[in-house]
C-alpha cells in the first residue's frame, strides 16, 4: 500500500511539473503578406518583373502586328493567286501563328519561374528573420496569419511584427 501512495505521489508531481511548463509556452503571429510588401526587395522584384513583362508585351504586339499585316495582305490578293503560291503564303502565316503561341507560352512560363526565384530569395531571409527572433524570444511556434489560418489569434500570442520589422530595417 506503501508503493501504492509513492507511485501516486510522484505520478502526481510528474504531471504538475509538465503542467507548470505547459503554462509557460509561448506563441507568436506574424502577417507575413504584411511584411512582404514592406520589403524593398519586394518591391524591386516586382518592378523589374514588370519592366521583363513589358519587354515581352512590345515583342508580342510586334509579332502580332507582323502576322495582321500578312494575313491581311493575303486575304487581299488570295484572288487570282497561284495556287503553290497561296498554300506557300498559308503555310508562312500558320509558322507565324504557332512563333507567337509559342513565344507566349515560353514567355508566361520565364515570368513565371523568375517571379518564383525572386519571392524565394525574399522568402528565406524573412523566414530565416522570423526564426531568430522565435529564438530569441523562446517561442514554441510562430503562425503566418495572412491566409486566415488561424482563425483565432489570443492576445497571448506574441505578434512579432515590430521585431521583424525592426530587424529588418523596414519603414
Amino acid at each position: 500500500m506503501k508503493k501504492f501512495y509513492v507511485l501516486c505521489l510522484l505520478i502526481t508531481i510528474a504531471f504538475s511539473g509538465a503542467f507548470v511548463n505547459a503554462q509557460n509556452l509561448k506563441f507568436g503571429h506574424l502577417n507575413m503578406q504584411n511584411v512582404l510588401i514592406a520589403m524593398p526587395e519586394y518591391n524591386q522584384s516586382l518592378d523589374s518583373l514588370k519592366k521583363i513583362n513589358e519587354k515581352y508585351a512590345l515583342q508580342e504586339e510586334t509579332l502580332q502586328v507582323e502576322f495582321n499585316r500578312k494575313y491581311n495582305e493575303l486575304m487581299e490578293n488570295q484572288v487570282g493567286m497561284d495556287s503553290l503560291i497561296l498554300q506557300s503564303k498559308i503555310s508562312e502565316l500558320q509558322s507565324m501563328q504557332q512563333n507567337l503561341e509559342a513565344f507566349q507560352q515560353l514567355a508566361g512560363e520565364k515570368l513565371q519561374k523568375l517571379q518564383s526565384d525572386l519571392l524565394a530569395g525574399i522568402m528565406k531571409k524573412l523566414e530565416a528573420t522570423v526564426k531568430e527572433i522565435g529564438q530569441e524570444l523562446d517561442l514554441i511556434y510562430v503562425f503566418d496569419v495572412s491566409g486566415k489560418n488561424p482563425i483565432y489569434v489570443s492576445e497571448k500570442s506574441l505578434d512579432i511584427y515590430p521585431m521583424v520589422k525592426d530587424k529588418l530595417k523596414l519603414p
